[in-house]
């Protein structure tokens, strides 16, 4: 799960450095496919299919790229624990990390890009603020573990 809720972050993160909201994690909300929004954006069933199948030609490749990210993170932790390791193989391992993470993050960028140019310019406006709307309210949820066990 944290592995997941990392995603999300640096999707958000990366995404609105463009101004744009999340189109979805590579795990996660698929917005287009929400009641909610396809209502509220007026979606034609065409949009629809082209965003999903745009979604899914670049789900092998966020995928992959998410595994690797996801492996040189662990090796780079366990360099930094290493007691014996020195600098020059903490840079190299943090090096290919954050290439790594550079080419997930482009990925992301251009499935944005691919779905923002099958939106209408209203569509891209309304679904910033549909976006910011739907991460407000996460943010305002209680998490599990700040939960009152009683249900209070």
């Amino acid at each position: 799960m944290r592995s997941t809720a990392r995603l999300f972050i640096c999707l958000g993160l990366s995404l609105s450095v463009l101004g744009w909201p999340a189109p979805s994690s590579a795990q996660g909300f698929k917005w287009w496919q929400n009641d909610q929004f396809r209502t509220e954006l007026v979606l034609t069933d065409e949009q629809v299919g082209r965003l999903d199948e745009t979604f899914q030609a670049l789900q092998p490749t966020l995928r992959t790229q998410k595994d690797t990210l996801d492996k040189l993170e662990s090796k780079l932790s366990a360099v930094l624990s290493d007691p014996r390791a020195d600098e020059a193989s903490v840079l190299a391992a943090a090096e290919r990390t954050e290439a790594a993470r550079s080419e997930l993050s482009k990925s992301r960028t251009l499935l944005t890009f691919r779905m923002r140019r099958i939106l209408t310019t209203d569509q891209n406006v309304t679904l910033k603020t549909l976006y910011e709307r739907w991460a407000r309210e996460r943010r305002n949820r209680p998490s599990p573990q700040h939960r009152d066990p009683g249900g209070r």
